[in-house]
This record gives C-alpha cells, structure tokens and sequence, in this order.
C-alpha cells in the first residue's frame, strides 16, 4: 500500500502533506481519506508527524489484534465462510485499505487476501478455519477483536 510506503520512509509532517505526497504518486486523495487511511495502517501521530507505529515491544500481538479489530469494526460490512474462504464485503472503496490491515496484522489461519473495490477474499487452510475466522470477525464487528 502506498501509504506505508511513504510512512516506512519517515514521518510526514501534517495529513495534507500526506496527501501531496500520494497525489504526486499518481494517487489523488482527500484529507477524509488520508485520515481514515491512517488510521486503517495502524499510523501513530507524534511530535515529529505521523509515522508507522514501531514494532518489538511487549503485547505486540495483542495491539496487533486490536489494531486489526478497529479496522474491522469501522469499514466491514459483513464476513461470511465461503468453503475455506472468508468473503469480507465493505463499502464501496474500503476494501484494499481493510486487506492492507489483514496483510499487516494477518488473523491466525489466514494464507492470504484478495481485494476488489467493496469485497475481500481471505484463503484460509480448511472450511473450518473459514467459519471460525467469519465467526471471530462479526465477533469483532460487535465490538470484540478479530
């Protein structure tokens, strides 16, 4: 994702900045999105601009799943188990935003993800592992954590 790109290289100063940067990348966002994009990459402001939030500390796991649980609970729509897929469907425009968060922060038994414009396929290892991932995920829509 371009976003993380531009964050892994140092912090930006201000979203508008941010916004410049992917603008001249081919990229033409509105500071709406920049904000929500940010928050969906898990970016952190500091004193010295928004930036990646660091890695290593202790708990990464668990800020990881909580990380990943605000995407959720903010941009999908619905998860349902698909034999071993989970169909993840957002609003219009979400879901590369939301497979960047499940690629970055990726649940016990996902493989991998494919986005489209409002739908994300997550490949999982069985049928199982797909309604047990869709289960965790509306568990999260509700306010738990993917």
């Amino acid at each position: 994702m371009l976003i993380v790109d531009l964050l892994g290289r140092g912090p930006v100063l201000t979203q508008e900045e941010l916004a410049a940067a992917l603008s001249d990348a081919g990229e033409p966002v509105t500071q709406a999105t920049v904000s929500r994009d940010l928050a969906a990459v898990g970016a952190v402001r500091t004193r010295d601009g928004y930036r990646l939030a660091g890695g290593g500390a202790a708990g990464e796991g668990e800020r990881e799943a909580e990380e990943l649980g605000g995407v959720v609970r903010r941009h999908v729509m619905s998860a349902a188990a698909a034999h071993a897929m989970v169909v993840v469907r957002t609003a219009p425009g979400h879901a590369q935003m939301v497979a960047s968060a499940f690629d970055r922060w990726p649940p016990d038994g996902v493989a991998g993800s494919v986005a489209g414009d409002d739908t994300i396929f997550l490949a999982t290892q069985s049928p199982a592992g797909a309604r047990a991932l869709a289960e965790r995920l509306r568990a999260s829509m509700r306010g738990g954590v993917a």
